[in-house]
């Protein structure tokens, strides 16, 4: 009996969408004939809007041309749009300064021009800023939309962290993938994922946070917008049109270009972090200690830095000081009196800061049931999670029920009552809690769309401050792919990255965006609390920690890796960049085993956190030898020589959106060699720091922008816009200033 009812189903369900496939089918072939005949009239046409140059062959492939700002220079192939060739119809000037195309079904794409005024904060003298908003829009969600952009001319900054990091980013190359906060080490863009890119041909290109945007890179930049997992759209809202923004800006300048984008978009930090953290070192037992801590090594290790008159800003008590994750309680066992353990660190004027999270241990089943039963964790939506996935695999189901939502008849006789029943049933079951697999084990996810969530999480963290004595936290994790699987938030519709009328767009960068933003608010006085994740969260005045970094010498998330990771961030908006700690993470055959890093590294890697924004110690100088205990005195001397530049720089961050690291094309933007510069860095426009970055050199090539430079050590001045050879010692660190 139950086997002939199934059998039964499927036949109505199938009958059904033959008559749907084939009425659809109807309907397109009435519209044919016009849309062919309009079509023959106006392919491989060109159409000309302010200084772009649209293209548009006999397939409807949209080639984009762009004249430079330039005079003397011609037209210049910018990318390609319409890669999933959607047919062209017509276009039409809304008036001089609208665009808008129309292809088949009912997708447009409508580009509006505008400038942009800007003030130099050099010459005070104004300029103009080109910028396209172009907006592909579709009636249903099903559609998908792809353009992209040739690398080829001028080279290209920005765009999402990675773990291989190279400055400019034309030698990267990945596959689609989706572009949210991720961790780096298993393959996903890294924890601040920025959409945009700056071209030093003067082109500067910002995508809608909130698009469902998918990047690819080779040859070309790709962009692929797409509601496809991890992009999801509720089962309710299934019949949202599809709409693609970005932004295109050009100015001749790249410099003054960039600035633009900051102050009209990216926006500036609102204040500084606190001004010890950014001149004194930060020390913490991770990676020294990885999760091996206990009061006695705590302790001796920070008396053994005051003992050897180190500057400290704050000591950072990292991983495993709880007895399950989540639980804001210390481990007994490792810590019998953690207020007297703090007390004793306070005497010694440290600062102390503890590692936190926002996972909770299954471990910790008492207080796990709690919060799942107040709704402070996020939950799994298991059944619209596998309806959309179903509708994923197999693109004839989305469209079926989609025509059955919109038919009236089909309506009427309710079609879809069962799938609406079975839903009706499951919202009635209580909702089962999400479970995360983070790299400590099996753990619940803190839903920070719940202001009840954030409201708890704080008050938490204040119990922790007034009962012991913390100072503030370093906030680890935050990336979208430690949530769980099918993920269920209070606030599905919560869209606070930008404001928007349309309520039913939801994207999972709002996780990282939120917590960011929670940090802050628990430590907004001090100002010594760290985060690794950003999304559209610029203003914050607090230190943005860059991914765990391997103690290797090498592009791959080692030591060369460094400077192009700073300089992405300080272009992405995030000025104030800790590096993390000098050396290298020292894995062993796992992130939880210590090998200590190579002598000569731990050197090389101290002179280039010189005059970063920030520096953190772990491994600590005298587990070396005398030699590296003295070069690191150096280093900090030097560091502490320039303590008012740092700060000057800090607040120029604030004032005009300036990075306090910059690469050399920032005091030079048409120098095409600065323009490659990878080694060297600016602290400011007048201080530059040229490390050594490979092992077992004494001779490296030192590149300076225009002007001249003078060597801090020999007094010796070099002229602008050439490359000296310079010979190094070990304890060498090539600082020049601006004459």
């Amino acid at each position: 009996m139950n086997e002939s009812w199934l059998r039964w189903l499927f036949y109505i369900f199938f009958r059904l969408t033959v008559i749907l496939l084939l009425k659809r089918r109807r309907q397109q072939q009435k519209q044919r004939p016009s849309q062919v005949q309009k079509r023959e009239t106006i392919i491989a046409q060109n159409i000309s809007f302010h200084s772009l140059t649209l293209n548009i062959n006999e397939k409807s492939l949209i080639t984009v041309h762009i004249k430079p700002s330039s005079v003397d220079k011609e037209n210049f192939l910018l990318g390609y749009l319409n890669e999933e060739k959607f047919k062209f119809i017509s276009h039409e000037f809304v008036n001089e300064n609208s665009l808008k195309l129309h292809f088949a079904s009912d997708i447009s794409l409508s580009i509006e021009h505008q400038y942009i005024e800007q003030k130099s904060n050099e010459t005070k003298m104004a300029y103009f800023v080109h910028e396209y908003i172009l907006t592909w829009s579709a009636k249903n969600n099903r559609e998908k939309f792809h353009d992209k952009f040739t690398l080829s001319n001028g080279y290209w900054y920005g765009g999402p962290t990675q773990k291989s990091v190279h400055w400019p980013i034309n030698k990267y190359q990945t596959k689609f993938k989706p572009c949210l906060c991720g961790d780096a080490y298993k393959g996903h863009f890294g924890g601040v994922c920025e959409r945009y890119w700056l071209s030093s041909v003067g082109i500067a290109l910002l995508v809608d946070p909130l698009a469902p945007l998918f990047v690819s890179q080779n040859t070309h930049l790709e962009l692929l917008s797409k509601y496809r997992t991890p992009y999801r759209l509720s089962v309710n809202n299934k019949s949202v049109r599809h709409t693609f923004q970005y932004r295109l800006l050009q100015h001749v300048n790249m410099r003054d270009l960039h600035l633009t984008v900051i102050n009209h978009y990216l926006g500036k930090p609102t204040g500084t972090p606190d001004h010890r953290m950014i001149i004194e070192p930060i020390w913490s037992t991770w990676a020294n200690f990885k999760q091996n801590i206990n009061t006695d090594k705590i302790l001796n290790y920070a008396k053994e830095i005051v003992r050897r008159k180190f500057p400290y800003s704050q000591l950072c008590i990292d991983d495993d000081w709880t007895n399950h994750y989540g639980q804001f309680e210390f481990d007994k066992r490792k810590f019998s009196d953690p207020k007297n353990m703090i007390d004793q660190l306070k005497q010694m004027n440290f600062r102390v800061t503890f590692w936190i999270h926002p996972f909770l241990s299954i471990k910790a089943t008492k207080l796990f049931i709690q919060m799942w039963y107040k709704g402070l964790l996020i939950n799994m939506d298991l059944f619209s999670s596998i309806i959309n996935l179903l509708t994923e695999r197999f693109q004839i189901l989305q469209v079926v029920l989609h025509d059955l939502e919109q038919n009236s008849y089909y309506k009427s006789i309710q079609l879809l009552w069962p799938i609406v029943k079975i839903k009706q049933i499951y919202n009635l079951l209580p909702a089962l809690p999400g479970i995360s697999l983070w790299w400590n084990g099996l753990a619940g996810s803190l839903d920070f769309t719940n202001e009840l969530t954030c409201q708890k999480y704080e008050a938490d963290l204040k119990h922790l401050q007034d009962k012991y004595g913390i100072d503030s936290f370093k906030f680890d994790a935050g990336e979208v792919n430690w949530l769980p699987p099918f993920s269920k938030f209070h606030n599905s519709s919560c869209n606070k990255i930008v404001e928007q009328t349309d309520n039913t767009k939801f994207t999972l960068g709002i996780y990282p965006h939120l917590y960011a933003k929670l940090a802050y608010r628990i430590d907004s006085t001090l100002r010594i609390q760290e985060v690794r994740v950003g999304y559209s969260t610029q203003t914050l005045p607090i230190f943005v920690r860059i991914i765990d970094k391997d103690s290797t010498w090498t592009y791959s998330n080692g030591l060369k890796s460094l400077l192009p990771s700073v300089f992405n961030l300080g272009l992405l908006g995030y000025p104030f960049i800790l590096p993390d700690m000098v050396g290298g993470n020292g894995y062993g055959l796992t992130i939880k085993q210590t090998k200590f890093p190579d002598r000569q590294l731990f050197i090389r890697w101290m002179q280039v956190n010189v005059l970063l924004p920030g520096i953190q110690f772990s491994f600590p100088p005298w587990a070396y030898d005398d030699e590296v205990i003295q070069i690191a005195h150096k280093c900090l001397r030097i560091r502490m020589k320039y303590k008012n530049e740092l700060i000057q720089m800090a607040n120029e961050c604030v004032e005009y959106g300036y990075p306090m690291i910059r690469p050399l094309w920032f005091v030079d933007s048409y120098d095409s060699v600065a323009q490659q510069i990878d080694k060297e860095y600016l602290l400011g426009n007048n201080i530059l720091v040229a490390p050594v970055l490979e092992k077992d050199v004494n001779e490296i090539d030192i590149y300076f922008p225009h002007g001249q430079w003078k060597d801090i050590q020999t007094e010796k001045v070099y002229d602008g816009r050439q490359s000296y050879s310079y010979r190094v010692k070990i304890d060498d660190i090539p600082i020049f200033e601006r004459v």
